[in-house]
């Protein structure tokens, strides 16, 4: 069958005109950046052709002058082609013979052949040809964030040299307003170290500027020294667990410790981290995970939140020998860093205290209600979502204690302390602004009743100023 196709002179004059179309497309599409032909004429555009220019490079300095021109051949089309694959065609500014002054300077091009035609676009470039002028400049180092570790700070830094040579008009110079080396390679430094920085010139809006800046880069020494302190973990058992059968015995956590950044002046103030643990709910052993609270003046602390294992036990009779201890609600065991609810204080012989009770059972009706005042008890801000981010003021009550009354029986409220509740403001979805936020207390059983001071405490949310830039400017 293909033979018969080969053979036939019709065939192969159909397959000849399919494959002359074919290459015609082909040229025609490699030529598609022709303008027009006329005449046998062609034309077509060089785009980005670079711009040299011809100055006394050691005495004048230049500006203005364009990076690149397009041109614009005619001529045959074999010279039009072979000048789009040239890369010696360079369009050139001639300023040698130049005085000091902005001025209007044509634009021409070599490396053409003489046959052929050419325009350049932008024909002329406005240029400001002025002499050079060296000044010594003091180098800024500029630490990008990531640079130093969390926890840690920069001392002062030194650069080798101290001060760089900047060439460039008057007037460019007269623009500088920063010099800066930018140091940003270096992560999460925790000790001094050393490293090399590029310098650059800036004007006050912080546009860099095209100058002439000998050594392009110096040294830098960068002192780093610890911000934080490292202070204990405590634990204090808020309240007592609903189960009266119930007793907490321990509350531990393997993060004993946590990192507190801020200045120095409030670390000295912070000895230990107090986080309320509430065990009104408790039944069983249990562990949670608890943020650790951010005491006023600090940046952050870390880590931001603790898994804590609380263990519970089952009360003895009141025939026991510690039955009393346990009927009040305290540990069998106590863990070394928790704080137990203060059940009283009472040094009195085991033998006297049971007499007391007695009387106290002769005379007083078990159903007999009383109540007690606890006062300056401190508000705790709970549920503040990226609480690192924003400062809290008070505003109302601008100590940010309120006063508390406790109602119950009597037996009961006697045994009532201070570390057996707490009142929080639950600031959870709120941002930034002067909230009104209602009072509650954790902590204190269902068979309390309790009347606060005032119900809801006013509180300014105040996002904390970021640094303008990624950068911190030494």
């Amino acid at each position: 069958m293909m033979d018969r196709i080969l053979t036939n002179k019709w065939s192969v004059r159909i397959i000849s005109l399919i494959f002359a179309a074919i290459l015609f497309t082909s040229v025609t599409a490699t030529n598609n950046n022709v303008t027009s032909v006329t005449d046998g004429v062609y034309v077509d555009v060089i785009n980005n052709v670079p711009v040299e220019v011809y100055y006394d490079k050691d005495n004048m300095n230049v500006e203005g002058v364009p990076d690149t021109v397009d041109v614009t051949v005619s001529g045959s089309k074999g010279l039009v082609q072979l000048a789009k694959t040239q890369p010696n065609i360079i369009a050139y500014m001639d300023l040698t013979n130049a005085k000091a002054g902005t001025q209007s300077v044509k634009i021409k091009v070599k490396g053409l052949s003489d046959r052929l035609k050419s325009t350049i676009n932008p024909p002329t470039a406005k240029v400001i040809l002025a002499e050079k002028v060296t000044k010594k400049y003091s180098v800024d180092v500029e630490l990008n964030k990531s640079v130093i570790a969390n926890g840690y700070q920069a001392g002062t830094i030194k650069t080798d040299p101290k001060r760089v040579s900047i060439t460039a008009s008057k007037e460019t110079l007269d623009q500088i307003a920063y010099v800066k080396a930018t140091v940003s390679d270096e992560k999460n430094q925790k000790s001094d170290f050393t490293t090399n920085a590029t310098i650059s010139a800036f004007d006050a809006n912080l546009n860099k500027l095209d100058v002439e800046i000998d050594p392009g880069e110096v040294e830098v020494d960068v002192p780093v020294s610890k911000i934080g302190k490292t202070v204990p973990l405590r634990f204090q058992q808020s309240g007592n667990p609903a189960d009266k059968t119930v007793t907490i015995t321990s509350i531990t956590s393997d993060d004993e410790k946590v990192t507190v950044i801020a200045p120095e002046s409030v670390t000295d103030t912070i000895e230990q981290i107090t986080i309320p643990i509430d065990v009104t709910q408790m039944t069983a052993d249990k562990t949670i995970e608890v943020p650790v609270p951010v005491p006023t003046g600090v940046t952050s602390v870390s880590p931001t939140s603790v898994k804590v294992k609380i263990t519970t036990g089952k009360k003895q009779s009141d025939q026991s020998s510690n039955g009393a201890n346990e009927g009040a609600g305290q540990p069998s065991k106590e863990s070394p860093n928790v704080t137990t609810p203060d059940a009283g204080t009472d040094n009195e012989p085991d033998a006297d205290k049971g007499n007391k009770e007695d009387e106290q059972t002769e005379t007083e009706e078990p159903t007999e209600q009383s109540s007690t005042e606890f006062k300056d008890i401190p508000i705790s801000i709970i549920g503040l979502v990226n609480s690192d981010s924003f400062s809290t003021a008070f505003l109302d009550p601008t100590s940010g204690k309120v006063n508390i009354t406790i109602s119950g029986l009597k037996t009961e409220v006697n045994a009532i302390g201070r570390n057996d509740f707490n009142v929080v403001a639950n600031m959870s979805n709120l941002q930034d602004g002067t909230h009104t936020i209602p009072l509650a207390v954790h902590g204190l059983a269902s068979n309390f009743t309790f009347t606060l001071s005032q119900s809801k405490a006013e509180i300014q949310v105040t996002k904390k100023v970021a640094d303008g830039s990624d950068s911190v400017l030494n």
